[in-house]
């Protein structure tokens, strides 16, 4: 197995590199300075090769941006296709629940209030109508939090188009001055 050569200078100990001072080593100005000079091969492009290419590209990120968008609407349309599952399939358990202990605590409580069972029907119906809103707000927060993504790039998108005309308009008024 070969040692492979470290571009680091090293003193000879293992581990260890010499730092060279600053002063030492040569400027980024000299190092620009002693660059050769570009080759004649190599061939300058037109402004309207410059110009396609800049379209060609621009059309090519807005098409992209698109996809982007769709890709997001199907995966959030999945997500909240699965929320509201959960959010159906825990409503009607919960109301399955809720009926058999609501029977219990109006009993219990009518009991506990002198027979007075329409007043704990009353109390324990109030009582459970506020814990149901609180879940369906918080579960519609939730949903509309979701969405939110998509709003995010369609604006994206559209920030994109906007940029892409006025720059096409700019390299076309610089053509034409």
């Amino acid at each position: 197995m070969a040692r492979q050569q470290s571009d680091f200078p090293s003193n000879g100990r293992q581990g260890e590199l010499q730092v060279q001072r600053a002063v030492d080593m040569p400027s980024r100005d000299t190092e620009l300075r002693e660059m050769p000079a570009r080759e004649s091969g190599v061939r300058e492009r037109s402004v309207g090769e410059l110009f396609r290419d800049l379209t060609t590209e621009t059309s090519a990120l807005v098409t992209k941006e698109i996809a982007l968008v769709k890709a997001e609407a199907r995966q959030t349309g999945a997500t909240l296709a699965r929320d509201g599952a959960k959010i159906g399939i825990a409503s009607a358990l919960a109301f399955a629940g809720a009926l058999a202990l609501m029977a219990f605590l109006v009993a219990g409580l009518g009991d506990l209030l002198g027979g007075k069972y329409w007043l704990s029907a009353l109390i324990i119906g109030v009582l459970f109508l506020a814990i149901g809103v609180g879940l369906v707000k918080s579960a519609t927060k939730d949903m509309k939090r979701r969405g939110q993504s998509i709003k995010h790039t369609v604006d994206t998108v559209k920030d994109t188009g906007a940029w892409a005309k006025d720059e096409a308009r700019q390299v076309k008024q610089e053509l034409t001055t």
